[in-house]
């Protein structure tokens, strides 16, 4: 076999998606990301209002926190 004919079939077992659209992280994950990035990001920059930063990243993300999981992930973000 040649290796035209070889690249051929390798071609057959390709990813068609993106591996995020294979493997999608689920709200939890998605949340446990955001509040690590969120932490990360704020460091070092004491006027910014970690709220509104969680808040327009959440909304980014399609999710949507109740005020009581809202406080446990701006204390998660405090810590």
């Amino acid at each position: 076999m040649s290796d035209a004919q070889d690249a051929g079939h390798a071609g057959d077992a390709a990813q068609a998606e993106p591996a995020m659209s294979v493997n999608p992280a689920d709200a939890g994950q998605k949340l446990d990301g955001i509040i690590a990035q969120t932490r990360a990001d704020l460091q070092g920059h004491d006027g910014v209002d970690p709220r509104n930063v969680l808040d327009q990243r959440l909304t980014d993300a399609g999710l949507s926190l109740s005020d009581d999981e809202m406080a446990a992930a701006l204390a998660r973000i405090e810590e």
